[in-house]
């Protein structure tokens, strides 16, 4: 388990080619995957906390040797062995997240004031830097689940 890192979302279906691998490592990124987004950018909008789990299928192509243990001859007559590689990975990770998602259920469960004090329940507190008298009302009420909160005050 991992508290950070970088997510470089990338368009897809489709594996990295060697060049985009090691575009991805000069970005800093540390996990390259197809999914995560607009779901992150959405959550924080909506002022909802939220948290990746990545399941990792397979290594990049830019450690240079094949992902696979399988010895190369193996892999030469059978070219499915990524494929199967990759459905053990999910498989094997699929169940650690369960397992983690259970365990944070329980945990938010037990400590309700963990949540309520998480800053992504603010995250657009900062975020509205227009003039808010001069956003057309019916705008407003019609983001009020997003936003209403911060427009209370300006009496809008």
């Amino acid at each position: 388990m991992h508290d950070g890192g970088c997510y470089v979302c990338m368009e897809g279906p489709a594996f990295s080619t060697r060049a985009e691998s090691l575009m991805h490592r000069l970005w800093g990124g540390d996990l390259i995957g197809m999914t995560a987004m607009p779901e992150a950018k959405l959550a924080r909008e909506a002022e909802i906390p939220y948290a990746l789990i990545a399941l990792v299928t397979d290594y990049d192509c830019w450690r240079g040797k094949p992902a696979s243990a399988e010895p190369l001859e193996n892999r030469k007559t059978d070219p499915l062995v990524l494929l199967k590689e990759i459905l053990a990975n999910v498989k094997s990770a699929s169940a650690n997240a369960i397992t983690l998602m259970r365990k944070t259920v329980e945990l938010m469960a037990a400590n309700p004031q963990r949540l309520e004090a998480c800053p992504a329940q603010h995250a657009l507190q900062l975020g509205i830097w227009s003039d808010k008298s001069k956003i057309d009302p019916q705008e407003v009420e019609r983001l009020r689940p997003l936003w209403g909160k911060y427009f209370e005050s300006s009496g809008t």
